[in-house]
């Protein structure tokens, strides 16, 4: 029965199959679809050819862009090769400056360590020689003097180096100023009057050598009442009584006053001399020296000579001992900054 079955099923397959009937209406649509379809097509090849059109025109102007962008980016090229080489010669002219500058700065360098070193040189043997003269004469104006220059070159040198130097040179400055002032010069000028007018001052016994006073004339009108009274004028000449407080000064000749006011001048010149030594107890003892000469030998009656003695005593109450300080200090500043100097040269 399967074999049966199976001739039926190739038979009915080897059949040709009978026609069937399409429909008009099926035709119409199938047609409407086919010019459709066509339209379509033709629309896409329009657009295609029209898009073809647009990308050529498009191409065509990108690849002129491209040239001017290519020409635009060899100007650029160029241009900036020129930058580069002008940039390299800048750089090279930087470069050039720079070794000059620095070639510059160490000469500056170079020569403001020697002008330091000088100046520290000369700073240091000027502060020497004013604390010899402040210590040895007591010169605090010279030692200011001195001082205040070297403030002044420091002050021109302006080293941060220099800052602790400077310090000690103010510090010292402000020391000497507080210092009591002696007035050296007014006290020599006045033991230069002293002696310069110590000749016209008249001696003790100069007073006893003055005539005395002339004797009235007589009223008397006769002649011999004229006569009695120019007797006794002429025995008064001859005897005359005074007091003398100080009977030495009567022993005293001409020649020897010439020796006293000569003594007394030495004296006063020895006390000039004291005083700018700074020696109070010679001074004092050379003015009381002179003092007590003119106490003893000169008339203190007389105006000038009760000048000279006020003179004398007012001088030999100046005081002269000061406690000066020494500039130590700023010369230990002075020579480290040398050596310091001296180091930073090597």
């Amino acid at each position: 029965m399967t074999q049966d079955t199976s001739q039926e099923s190739l038979s009915a397959a080897l059949q040709t199959p009978s026609r069937r009937f399409i429909p008009q209406t099926a035709i119409v649509l199938s047609a409407a679809a086919l010019i459709a379809a066509g339209s379509v097509w033709l629309y896409q090849q329009q657009a295609m050819e029209q898009l073809k059109l647009d990308v050529s025109r498009q191409l065509a102007g990108n690849k002129t862009s491209t040239s001017q962008l290519t020409q635009q980016l060899t100007e650029n090229t160029k241009l900036q090769q020129q930058f580069v080489g002008k940039l390299a010669l800048l750089e090279a002219k930087q470069a050039e400056s720079l070794n000059q500058q620095q070639a510059l700065n160490n000469m500056y360098e170079a020569l403001t360590h020697n002008e330091t070193h000088r100046a520290l040189s000369e700073i240091e043997q000027i502060l020497g020689f004013a604390s010899q003269q402040l210590q040895l004469g007591g010169n605090i104006n010279g030692a200011l003097l001195a001082l205040a220059n070297i403030d002044q070159k420091l002050t021109q040198l302006n080293r941060p180096e220099l800052i602790s130097l400077r310090q000690s040179i103010t510090r010292d400055i402000d020391t000497l100023k507080a210092l009591p002032y002696v007035d050296t010069i007014g006290i020599s000028a006045k033991l230069d009057s002293l002696i310069s007018g110590l000749d016209d001052l008249p001696l003790a016994i100069d007073s006893y050598r003055q005539a005395p006073p002339q004797a009235k004339e007589s009223a008397s009108s006769s002649a011999f009442g004229r006569f009695s009274d120019d007797l006794w004028h002429q025995l008064k000449q001859l005897i005359q009584i005074r007091r003398m407080d100080k009977p030495e000064a009567m022993l005293l000749s001409p020649e020897q006053g010439f020796f006293l006011r000569e003594n007394i001048k030495l004296r006063l010149l020895d006390a000039r001399t004291t005083l700018m030594l700074k020696d109070e107890t010679s001074y004092r003892s050379d003015l009381a020296a002179a003092l007590r000469y003119l106490e003893q030998y000169f008339d203190q009656k007389s105006p000038q000579t009760a000048t000279s003695i006020a003179t004398l005593k007012q001088l030999g109450s100046q005081d002269l001992v000061i406690t000066l300080p020494e500039l130590g200090t700023s010369l230990a500043a002075v020579r480290s900054a040398r050596t310091i100097a001296e180091r930073a040269k090597q």
